[in-house]
């Protein structure tokens, strides 16, 4: 027989082991939940700031002129792009954070590694989302442009973001899951990030110059001009992912009570399966009829 300290061999049923990948599917959906409402935020504040930036970043336009330069029709079509492109990079990026955590490594590569698999996943859509600010023309060539001035900047707002939130915690512990403490946590976190990783974005901004009017290297680095551009970025992802950080606990609740329901109600997970079949199958009904309609009025 087994010793009587011995722990019992792990199994898929586990109770223990089923508990802890909830739990861990809990945090990865309350991170992408805190970028979600982020992307949210900081689309609508980006749609009409981040022309203005871009165009102090590679053209080097003072703030006057940016904002003399701002058109509106431009900015609601921008909107569309930011709602677009920060549903996918803020959550991905939490989610992604959360993710790497569990890797056992040094905190530093783990900041490291998420910056790098953030900036290879996502750098087309910056790059999509930069050329439509400036109305420069995309195409495929250019989407991996500046790859490593990016690569560089994500890893090391990678490497802050695990250092500096692990320093905001112990600072107060026991507040630290407060809504109050959380926000401020994140927000100094974000600020720090962004700009320590900030010579990495005028790195960026340099290779992003178009050629007929690129400046040289002393001429486009200019103190108060960077300190401009990342000011205005650094709060607009603070103050995004500060709000965003208040929805984690509900998030994580939610799925927590889901997770128990379903667990003790078994065939809910069929009526599920059920539901989303049946959605797939009435979209693709509805988008058959659709293209009758339109084959119709063609006749």
């Amino acid at each position: 027989p087994a010793p009587a300290h011995q722990e019992p061999l792990a199994t898929p049923l586990n109770p223990a082991r089923m508990a802890a990948q909830q739990d861990f599917m809990g945090r990865v959906l309350g991170a992408a939940s805190q970028g979600a409402v982020g992307a949210l935020v900081a689309a609508s504040l980006s749609a009409v700031t981040e022309p203005i930036v871009n165009n102090m970043l590679v053209n080097r336009a003072t703030f006057s002129q940016a904002i003399s330069e701002l058109d509106l029709e431009k900015v609601k079509s921008f909107l569309k792009t930011t709602l677009s492109t920060n549903f996918i990079k803020f959550p991905f990026f939490e989610a992604t954070s959360v993710i790497v955590q569990g890797i056992d490594v040094n905190p530093m590569l783990k900041g490291a590694i998420t910056g790098s698999i953030f900036c290879t996943t996502t750098l087309p859509i910056t790059n999509y989302r930069f050329r439509k600010s400036m109305g420069l023309p995309i195409s495929a060539s250019n989407l991996y442009q500046a790859y490593p001035q990016t690569v560089l900047r994500d890893i090391i707002y990678g490497i802050v973001r695990n250092k500096v939130m692990g320093f905001m915690v112990s600072l107060n512990p026991q507040a630290a899951g407060t809504n109050s403490r959380r926000f401020i946590n994140m927000f100094a976190t974000v600020i720090a990030a962004c700009v320590i990783s900030a010579p990495g974005n005028e790195l960026r901004g340099y290779t992003l110059q178009p050629p007929a009017k690129a400046l040289p290297f002393f001429e486009f680095f200019k103190p108060e001009k960077f300190v401009r551009s990342t000011s205005i970025g650094a709060l607009i992802m603070a103050i995004s992912l500060g709000i965003g950080t208040l929805a984690t606990p509900q998030v994580e609740k939610l799925w927590t009570a889901i997770g128990t329901y379903l667990k003790s109600n078994p065939v809910s997970y069929l009526l599920i399966v059920l539901f989303a079949l049946h959605n797939i199958l009435e979209a693709r009904r509805q988008g058959q009829v659709v293209k009758a309609l339109e084959d119709k009025k063609k006749a």
